[in-house]
């Protein structure tokens, strides 16, 4: 009854999402293909999960009437006071990012590329020094794990690579922009996968993905209609299958390196001939339905000690405590027994730890506010800095079923580095235009 419940829910908030933004893909259709996946996929119980408790289906109903919410506002007030169409219907596209037709941007995308491309190399010869071999550090991946988790493994890595993210974010405007998926579009992702499979990590491959479609997506609602700016179905089919082939694979690699045991406590029959699958296993299913077993049995706990605002502004604590006004928290939460031992909880989670009962209903609510607020300002001026947030504001709900995606400094950080990036591009861009006048 609870699995008819939840995705007769998400299809409806699907349709209403369609009906309130004029797209498929849009925040609220977003929020609920996530999160009701993750709820069907729990209720599945492909895992002997823990049922969800009242409370718990009381949260999460509570947390998605607040976004919708706070995305009714928006259009409400909108629909009041302005009345105006949603996405622009301007038959001459132009940003100043492509005076240049995309020259000077293209250039951007392949130098934050080789800076992320760096290192990634630079982690893997600090780790062939301490293992000897690429081999070896495969068979040592538990090892690296912990000692990445601790801090041991020393190197500019973790500042220059998120460097990757920023090339990602341009390689899919430039890729919208040109109407066809090219070499362009996958370079980015290189460096990010060595970086992350150096580290043993998918996190980062995920963010990586996730934020190169909203990207791309996103800006294709502004080209599209325009008959300036078509776009390849067969080469987008093509390219977006090797893409995630690429993505599956490398995650599944690390996952096997690892070692982890796949022969969890309460699998069902249906997982069990899967344990030794190399792209469709046991733990697969267990990080996309667990955070749902997870919320239910910290709501049921006597709670975690944590600061105002800790876990969704990690990064700020972290700069505090290299400031050395406190002492750094620990980046790892707390985790639970669902029967599997894991720590995420949903983005509701860390929020209800970080401002109590008041973050499930504010929290959301001012997500969909102000991501609807982006989403409008951004199809009216066409501004890149606004798209940027909007993008970034967009991977919190894509994230929503995992963690509060602004706790990784990746999240932050490369926010900021593509904010002071876009002048910097377009000043150049329109600078190389003038020239080429001038010849």
């Amino acid at each position: 009854m609870s699995l008819l419940l939840s995705v007769s829910i998400s299809i409806s908030g699907i349709i209403l999402g369609k009906v309130l933004f004029k797209k498929w893909f849009n925040h609220l259709t977003f929020y609920c293909f996530i999160m009701g996946g993750l709820i069907s996929l729990y209720e599945l119980k492909f895992i002997s999960y823990p049922d969800v408790t009242p409370l718990t289906w009381f949260i999460i109903i509570a947390s998605f009437l607040s976004l919708l919410l706070g995305c009714l506002t928006v259009t409400t007030a909108r629909n009041l006071f302005s009345g105006k169409e949603v996405l622009v219907k301007d038959s001459d596209i132009s940003l100043a990012i492509f005076a240049d037709k995309g020259k000077t941007l293209k250039y951007a995308v392949f130098i934050f590329g080789v800076i992320c491309l760096y290192a990634g190399i630079e982690n893997w010869i600090i780790l062939l020094k301490i293992f000897g071999s690429i081999p070896a550090v495969f068979v040592h991946a538990s090892t690296v794990y912990h000692l990445n988790t601790h801090r041991e493994i020393k190197g500019l890595t973790p500042l220059i690579s998120i460097f990757g993210y920023v090339a990602v974010f341009f390689s899919a405007i430039y890729t919208a922009y040109k109407g066809r998926f090219s070499f362009l579009t996958f370079f980015p992702f290189v460096g990010v996968v060595i970086r992350e499979m150096a580290a043993t990590g998918r996190a980062g491959m995920l963010l990586a993905l996730m934020e190169f479609l909203i990207t791309f997506i996103l800006f294709r609602h502004l080209l599209h209609g325009n008959l300036k700016f078509k776009f390849s179905k067969s080469n987008a089919i093509i390219a977006l299958t090797i893409l995630l082939t690429f993505f599956i694979t490398s995650a599944s690699l690390v996952r096997i390196t690892r070692g982890a045991t796949e022969n969890y406590a309460g699998l069902g029959k249906e997982l069990r001939e899967y344990r030794n699958n190399f792209f469709i296993s046991p733990s697969l299913y267990l990080y996309l339905s667990s955070d749902v077993g997870v919320l239910t049995k910290y709501l049921s706990s006597d709670g975690e000690n944590t600061k105002f605002g800790q876990n969704t502004f990690l990064p700020f604590y972290f700069f505090l405590a290299k400031a050395g006004v406190m002492k750094r928290p620990n980046e790892f939460q707390r985790g639970y027994f669902v029967p599997v031992w894991t720590n995420t909880g949903t983005y509701i989670r860390e929020l209800h730890a970080d401002f109590g009962i008041l973050g499930i209903f504010l929290g959301p609510y001012l997500l969909g506010l102000f991501i609807t607020w982006l989403w409008y300002r951004f199809y009216k001026r066409k501004n890149l800095i606004v798209f940027a947030f909007l993008v970034y504001f967009y991977l919190v709900v894509g994230f929503s079923f995992l963690v509060m995606v602004t706790r990784i400094p990746y999240w932050s950080i490369s926010l900021v580095m593509i904010i002071i990036a876009i002048p910097v591009i377009e000043t150049i861009a329109k600078k190389t235009y003038r020239k080429s006048l001038s010849k």
